[in-house]
Formats: structure tokens, C-alpha cells, sequence
């Protein structure tokens, strides 16, 4: 077996020499740590090597180096990931004290992101470039989530977007690194966590068809965000119904326009659908774009402004789809797959990769405007 590196041999932690830790020199095979975890879904590998680590009574960099090799700054959870390649993941699960199966199955980061494995290449952990824009957002765990895992500092969760909701606790939790930032509640907005299970039933029921419907609609709402354009009236409601500081403007952006963006993603799969179908027709284009118009009429968004990302959106599914598999068919559970503009494995890509869209939250308009606040309408 491969001996194990230790970069500060002969320390000690909470009064034991490395030496005695599990695994750590020697030729020995690795033992579970004395006290083990609770899992908590999507957490990412970072945040569940520093919890390992303290519950132990470790420093997480010297757990880091029981792993395998690595010449990276050791990052707090909420900065950054950690990434190991299949070796140092059998070391992990070991400490752990679960299968790699298991482990594998709870750190998403484990299944998209593994290090490059050449045959024979020793254990060895990395962190990503924090400069370089990566797919996955880090999201602090819910509290209560978190609380009921018996969690004694911040977890971080692997997510596809900067924010996500826990609809069992009515939170919503998102990114921001302020020390006093804690999950909003969501008792307040009822609507929000209804939308929530409609956007989970509808990406069920479509696979990754739904998921990329969610993201293409989101990032239409985001578009009137970004403009200095009209908005639901609704938006301003929800974050006066939240009960937030001012100044929370952006942070709440998702939040309160997630209903209309779950409404929306409907629409537009069921447009996508009959055009992978091959039966969508001009006429039927006309009078989807009716409806799309009177549903925002509903909202209270006239004119032509909240229409062209749609228009846009429109024109870059259009024509005659080219899928790589079989055709959307009928029935309860109608897998809508994907085509065109967007990319393959929807699976666990973040929503600014799945959309087609070219922009993204918090982007100036080419054009000086202020950004649309919620705390007043256009």
C-alpha cells in the first residue's frame, strides 16, 4: 500500500501525536475515525472534510493530508470545493467509515468533478481556481437541516444555482458570506414554496428538459430584473411580505421572482415539447406567443419589453429539432430531453450553464439604467 504523506510530522492535535492518528505513517490500513458523521444531502466535500475534521478534533488540513498529496491552500468551505481523485476518495470513506459507494452518493462533488486518475497515480486532493468561474455554487445548508444532524459549525451544499430552498423548514438559503447572514424564512411567502414543488414535479416529470425549462425562464425574469423595465407587481410584495433591511435588493432577486419563473418554465416546455415532436406549426406559434402575452398581462408586464427575451428565447428553438434520442411521447411520465442550444447531462449543471440565454443576474444593460429595485416599480 501507498505510505502516507503528513506535512507537519511529529505535531500533535487535541494531545495526540500524528504518528497515532489512523492512517497516519506506516504502511497500515486506514481505520474509521472514533467519531463519525451524519450525512447531509449534496453537501460538498470541503464542508464534510471540515466537519470530519473537528468532530475529531482535527485540523481539516491535516485530515486534508492523511487523504493524499496536495500543494493547495486549505479554503473554508463557503470559498471553495475541494476535489480528490478515486484513491483519495477511498482514503475519505474510510475515515469515514462508510463504503465509497456511499460517499460517493452524498458529495455530488465526488460524481462531477473527480481528479484526472492515470494508472497508478498516488492519492491526491486539489481546489479549484476561486478566480475561475466554476459550474457549481456552494449554498449554506439550511439551519434546521443542519441542527438535526447534529452539525456544530456552518455546512455548505453543492447547488446549481447561488441559493436554494429546504421546503420541509421553509427556508431559503443562499451564499452570502456576511458574518450574521442566516436562511430566510419563507412562512411569510407561501407562493414561493408552492412554486417550489411545482418546479420539483415538473423536473420529475421531464427530466432534463424541466430543469433546463426552469433555467431558460429564470434567466427571463432575470432580464427584467437587469432592466430598468417593468416587473410583476408581485415582486415588490413578496419582499415587503420577507419583512428585509433594505439594501437586500439582489439577494432576494430569485427569491421573489420564483413563482413566475416556475410558471414560466412550464410554458415554455410545453412549447419545446411539440417541437421536438415535430409538430409545432406557425399558427401555433402565434397563438403560444398570445398566450405568453396575456399570461404577463396577468402580472401586470405590457408592451414589448418583457416580451423580447421570450422572442429570443423563441428564435433560438426554432426549426426543425435534431435529437440524439428518441422523440417526446405521450403519458404521465413524459421525459423531455435535450436539444438545440443547450448542452448534454443536464443532470447536475448549474442553471447558468443549462440556459441558452446569454445573460445573467446583476448584468448592466448596455444602455445606463439603474437596476430595477423591488422596493419600487418602473
Amino acid at each position: 500500500m501507498q505510505k502516507i504523506r503528513l506535512r507537519k510530522e511529529g505535531s500533535t492535535l487535541a494531545g495526540r501525536s500524528l504518528e497515532s492518528l489512523p492512517g497516519a505513517g506506516g504502511e497500515c490500513q486506514l481505520q474509521p475515525l472514533p467519531r463519525r458523521l451524519r450525512f447531509i444531502a449534496e453537501e460538498s466535500t470541503n464542508s464534510f472534510v471540515h466537519r470530519l475534521a473537528e468532530t475529531n478534533g482535527l485540523d481539516p488540513r491535516e485530515l486534508l493530508a492523511m487523504l493524499g498529496e496536495g500543494d493547495a491552500l486549505m479554503p473554508e468551505p463557503e470559498f471553495s470545493e475541494v476535489h480528490l481523485n478515486v484513491a483519495a476518495v477511498g482514503r475519505l470513506a474510510a475515515l469515514a467509515g462508510c463504503t465509497t459507494d456511499v460517499l460517493v452518493h452524498v458529495l455530488p462533488t465526488l460524481r462531477a468533478h473527480p481528479l484526472p486518475d492515470p494508472d497508478g497515480a498516488p492519492s491526491r486532493w486539489d481546489v479549484p481556481n476561486p478566480w475561475e468561474p466554476v459550474d457549481d455554487c456552494l449554498v449554506r445548508v439550511c439551519d434546521l437541516c443542519a441542527l438535526a444532524k447534529r452539525a456544530r459549525r456552518d455546512a455548505y451544499a453543492v447547488s446549481a444555482a447561488g441559493w436554494r430552498v429546504c421546503a420541509r423548514h421553509r427556508r431559503w438559503t443562499d451564499n452570502l458570506r456576511e458574518d450574521g447572514v442566516t436562511c430566510i424564512p419563507l412562512t411569510a411567502v407561501p407562493d414561493v414554496l408552492a412554486a417550489h414543488r411545482e418546479r420539483v414535479r415538473l423536473e420529475r416529470r421531464l427530466g432534463a428538459g424541466g430543469r433546463i425549462a426552469f433555467a431558460d425562464a429564470f434567466h427571463i425574469a432575470v432580464f427584467w430584473w437587469n432592466q430598468a423595465a417593468q416587473v410583476p407587481r408581485a415582486w415588490a410584495e413578496r419582499h415587503q411580505q420577507l419583512g428585509l433591511e433594505e439594501g437586500s435588493d439582489r439577494r432576494v432577486a430569485a427569491l421573489v421572482a420564483y413563482p413566475e419563473a416556475v410558471q414560466l418554465a412550464g410554458v415554455l416546455a410545453a412549447r419545446e415539447r411539440r417541437r421536438l415532436r415535430g409538430s409545432w406549426s406557425r399558427a401555433q406559434e402565434t397563438d403560444w406567443l398570445r398566450g405568453v402575452q396575456a399570461l404577463f398581462a396577468s402580472w401586470e408586464l405590457r408592451g414589448s419589453v418583457p416580451m423580447e427575451p421570450v422572442l429570443q428565447w423563441a428564435a433560438l428553438h426554432s426549426g426543425r429539432a435534431h435529437l440524439s434520442g428518441p422523440k417526446p411521447v405521450r403519458g404521465r411520465y413524459r421525459r423531455l430531453g435535450t436539444s438545440g442550444p443547450h448542452p448534454q447531462g443536464a443532470d447536475a449543471a448549474a442553471l447558468e450553464t443549462l440556459t441558452c440565454l446569454p445573460w445573467r443576474l446583476g448584468d448592466i444593460p448596455e444602455t445606463p439604467a439603474q437596476l430595477w429595485s423591488v422596493s419600487s416599480r418602473a
